[in-house]
């Protein structure tokens, strides 16, 4: 008998996330570290919340609103480790800033190494002339700062860092521009292997989502979608309306 959505979602997060009574430990931090990090205000909200009746992220929620357990996606505890060391030689007052600034320059750093795709891929915006622009950099990575601290990007990415960042991006717009968006009727022999190269490229940085998110989510809309216009060889997604359930419980959080 096929799960509810719910008993699906909650079982996700359960078996991909760190509750929050582990997350000093799966940092190797102290629960004293850990405290001042948070009244610093750079320990990002909650990926998701689980309810008796629910289970709810930045993105997405199923179910009523409620309160419950907290947990945190994989790239938290990475993301603390690195706030921790920064902190051991920076006020509190101006950690923020010191976590701002290393995440600009391993943005920078990350399209420096993939200039000619990230150029042609989503992040032009980034560049001129021909290099990193920096001051463009430091603008992102403030822009991306309260999505981090919102808990979003966590539901996202297995690393909340430059190159999962541009890899993302780069290997969602080559899609799209290899498939015109999924509206070429078939695609070559030649162009399937591409396709397929690059969705195995976005697959390593993304998670999979909660299968209530997944629909709407890049793994969805993006790998899963692509996979099927082609008909091309990729993990069938256990979540969704062929397990007999309806999305439209899903409530998409702005």
């Amino acid at each position: 008998m096929t799960a509810p959505p719910l008993e699906l979602s909650a079982a996700y997060v359960v078996r991909t996330c760190v509750p929050e009574h582990a997350l000093a430990a799966a940092a190797g931090v102290s629960a004293a570290t850990l405290e001042a990090l948070q009244a610093a205000g750079v320990v990002p909200q909650p990926t998701y919340v689980l309810g008796p009746a629910s289970v709810r992220s930045a993105i997405a929620a199923l179910g009523p609103r409620e309160g419950g357990r907290a947990y945190f996606g994989i790239s938290v505890p990475p993301w603390l480790r690195l706030a921790a060391v920064l902190a051991e030689r920076t006020p509190a007052t101006e950690l923020r800033a010191a976590l701002t600034a290393w995440l600009a320059k391993d943005l920078a750093e990350a399209l420096t190494e993939a200039r000619e795709d990230a150029k042609r891929f989503g992040w032009s915006r980034m560049f001129r002339d021909d290099a990193v622009d920096r001051t463009a950099v430091a603008t992102e990575a403030e822009r991306l700062w309260p999505e981090w601290m919102g808990g979003g990007w966590a539901v996202c990415l297995r690393r909340f860092d430059g190159p999962h960042l541009v890899a993302k991006e780069v290997g969602r717009r080559r899609i799209a521009a290899l498939t015109d968006e999924c509206a070429k009727a078939e695609l070559s022999p030649e162009a399937r292997l591409e396709v397929l190269g690059a969705m195995a490229r976005l697959d390593a940085v993304l998670l999979s989502f909660a299968p209530h998110e997944r629909p709407n989510g890049t793994p969805g809309l993006i790998l899963d979608a692509t996979a099927q216009r082609y008909d091309l060889p990729w993990p069938a997604c256990a979540y969704g309306d062929a397990q007999g359930w309806s999305h439209r419980a899903v409530e998409r959080v702005a």
